[in-house]
């Protein structure tokens, strides 16, 4: 598993020099979306991933979006937009599975439940 979100969070604020605020302004995001991912509160969505690397295009797309690897990204090893395109689109499908168990779990215990 991966650096967590809200540690990749405060590390961009850290290494950018940028207070949550500036960063959710520059990113575009609402600021207590930023801070609820910061504080763990809630999984982002790719949406999310996306704001803040269009933003700051020096990350690392794997690192920010999976919390592996370098947090810059190698401008040797800078992977093609197609291969960006392609891992979100894999990722998209893994949360849609994700959910589809959540759903027949939650079914489950409430069938469980009403016995």
């Amino acid at each position: 598993m991966g650096i967590p979100v809200s540690e990749r969070i405060e590390m961009i604020l850290k290494h950018f020099n940028l207070n949550q605020k500036q960063l959710a302004r520059l990113s575009n995001l609402p600021e207590n979306t930023l801070s609820n991912a910061k504080k763990g509160k809630n999984i982002p969505n790719l949406d999310f991933f996306n704001s803040i690397y269009k933003a700051l295009p020096v990350l690392s797309p794997h690192w920010l979006f999976m919390g592996e690897g370098t947090m810059l990204a190698d401008s040797t090893s800078v992977p093609q937009e197609q291969d960006v395109v392609k891992k979100m689109e894999e990722m998209r499908k893994e949360i849609d599975y994700l959910r589809e168990q959540i759903r027949d779990k939650e079914e489950i215990i409430n069938l469980l439940k009403s016995k």
